[in-house]
């Protein structure tokens, strides 16, 4: 019985060892996966930091928006401010103004096409996530969950893909690029007027605002549409609180 046993014992050493001395090159090749609160630090310090960005009370970002496929391009505004505040105005010389918002506590949107309306539901929810001023830190505020499930190519670079689940039921898939920590993209499901959709947008051509990187383009395709924002000014502190009152069409509208 001893004979047996010690046969089998001198067949495994060689693979024991084997695998002991390939181990290392192994993990060489395949480097544990960085923690989600890791990702998210080094993303945070690379964009100038929690304190600087925490010091800030608004933003006022201005620049261009193109619809290429359709030759359509016009002005765009955005103001945030803290905690959860938000308005948009897009500028489109053959259709109009457009114009959305969240004012902390109603989501409205208002355009030439379909007059004014309130957002309800999942659209509401995500509106508000959002308009969160602090949602570009990741923080346990805003995501419940993070997990990373692994690298991948991301619009031509190696990114880490991260997983959220927001407290507000939303998900998901966020990449950040391995070799800067920047922030990619991001994939999921937005709610619409005309439903659930699948979108994806992407964030590229960092530079330099005030204390922050930022992104100076920002994509975003859904529906076979592709529109494309380029930056040409952020400013930040001076935003009135006034001007994220709805228009009077969605005041009408708010009971």
């Amino acid at each position: 019985m001893f004979r047996r046993f010690d046969s089998a014992l001198v067949r495994l050493v060689p693979v024991a060892v084997a695998v002991a001395l390939l181990a290392p090159a192994v993990q060489a090749q395949n480097p544990p996966l960085p923690a989600a609160k890791d990702i998210i630090a080094r993303y945070v310090k690379a964009i100038g930091g929690e304190p600087a960005y925490k010091a800030i009370k608004s933003i006022r970002i201005r620049g261009q928006l193109s619809l290429a496929a359709q030759g359509l391009s016009g002005d765009i505004e955005i103001i945030a401010a803290r905690p959860a505040r938000m308005r948009q105005k897009v500028t489109i010389a053959p259709i109009g103004t457009i114009e959305q918002g969240f004012d902390g506590k109603n989501g409205w949107s208002l355009n030439p096409l379909a007059g004014a309306s309130l957002q309800t539901g999942r659209e509401l929810a995500e509106t508000k996530d959002d308009a969160t001023f602090d949602g570009q830190l990741f923080g346990p505020d805003l995501i419940k969950e993070m997990t990373v499930e692994g690298r991948q190519t991301f619009e031509g670079a190696e990114a880490y893909k991260v997983k959220m689940v927001f407290h507000s039921g939303s998900i998901q898939s966020t990449y950040f690029d391995i070799n800067t920590g920047l922030l990619l993209g991001y994939e999921g499901e937005r709610a619409t007027p005309q439903g659930v959709i699948p979108t994806t947008h992407i964030v590229r051509d960092w530079k330099k605002f005030g204390p922050l990187l930022q992104p100076s383009v920002i994509v975003e395709r859904g529906m076979q549409l592709e529109s494309a924002m380029t930056v040409t000014s952020m400013e930040f502190d001076n935003v009135k609180d006034s001007e994220f009152d709805p228009p009077a069409e969605v005041k009408a509208l708010i009971k």
